[in-house]
């Protein structure tokens, strides 16, 4: 007994050594204020302090802005090394403000443009390049849906700083109206990009479009849609997908194994519940090798991965340097025309 008790003390001291995280945020949530109310008097709150996990010291500190009910500022502090991310943290601090200040006035641009249109944002990224509103999209509706969401996008990016596009996730009703609303006192984007909302938004498939913005932006943008699976259903159904090619396969090229599927959440253009993509195949059964394939089924599938119309053989779809080049008709695009 006397030497399990050491063997377990002995644990407990090397696991206090090893995770100094584990030991609270105190001393940086100390060091971080003393360093706002330097800095910036009276402008910066601690609203929440978290451990740098998996790093074994260091904390990620957050503030408020006073004037701004929208912005966070972020700072990773560790009072123990002096630094902030091996830096001096009076110019990570002066960094994090900027930053704190250009994402609440990004925020506001965004968020109102999609208030504008009817359809408020309900959870975005951190990088802004991502939202999630509520909306759900039929076979009869989606046209016209993603052509009134694809209005949102086109004023915002006639007022946002930057490039890029934006993808607009759209969540069933009975899912957005259970997600957490985190606390009202709180500034909006740290609500907005709170861990458990987009966990919570996540759990289950959905809708995913993909907005392209022209350099102009008085040009409406270009939208690609698919299906986002949380990972394990994924999994089921790619494999049910790829059970159905190689039933097909044994069927017509007597003797070709499988590969990976590529590309079957992208949807068929007007629809919700048809998925276009590919299967790579190889002649025989490579020895020893998982099949990369130089050869393509392209297959529509509806939700469940159940083939639906034809299937037909692409071949040749690597170039001189082994990288794979798939044909354009087959992208999955979601036109709004």
């Amino acid at each position: 007994m006397a030497n399990a008790g050491r063997w377990t003390a002995g644990l407990a001291v090397l696991a206090l050594a090893a995770g100094g995280c584990a030991l609270g945020t105190g001393d940086d949530r100390r060091r971080a204020e003393e360093l706002a109310a330097k800095q910036f008097p009276g402008q910066l709150t601690v609203v929440t302090a978290r451990n740098l996990f998996p790093e074994t010291s260091g904390s990620e500190v957050v503030f408020s802005l006073s004037g701004d009910p929208d912005a966070v500022v972020r700072l990773r502090v560790d009072a123990d090394a002096g630094t902030c991310e091996r830096q001096p943290c009076e110019r990570k601090l002066a960094e994090a403000v900027d930053k704190g200040k250009s994402l609440g006035t990004a925020w506001r641009h965004l968020a109102t443009a999609f208030q504008r249109c009817r359809h408020p944002i309900i959870a975005a990224n951190w990088s802004l390049n991502e939202v999630w509103i509520e909306a759900a999209p039929t076979n009869a509706n989606v046209k016209a849906l993603l052509a009134d969401v694809g209005e949102c996008v086109q004023e915002w990016a006639k007022v946002r700083d930057g490039r890029g596009g934006l993808s607009v996730n759209l969540v069933e009703p009975v899912v957005a109206g259970k997600r957490p609303r985190g606390e009202p006192g709180q500034p909006t984007l740290l609500r907005m990009t709170e861990s458990k909302l987009l966990a919570a938004l996540s759990e289950r498939s959905r809708f995913v479009a993909g907005y392209a913005v022209p350099e102009d932006p008085s040009e409406p943008p270009e939208v690609t849609a698919r299906i986002f699976r949380p990972f394990a259903e994924r999994q089921a159904f790619d494999k049910k997908v790829q059970a159905a090619v190689a039933g097909w396969l044994r069927a017509n090229r007597p003797g070709a194994s499988v590969g990976r599927v590529v590309g079957v959440w992208r949807l068929v253009p007007g629809t919700v519940d048809r998925q276009s993509g590919h299967v790579l195949f190889c002649e025989g059964q490579p020895k020893g090798e998982v099949c990369h394939g130089d050869q393509v089924v392209a297959v529509t599938v509806d939700p469940q991965g159940n083939p639906v119309g034809r299937l037909q053989v692409i071949e040749d779809v690597r170039d001189e340097k082994g990288t794979l080049r798939l044909p354009d008709d087959a992208d999955g695009g979601q036109g709004t025309g």
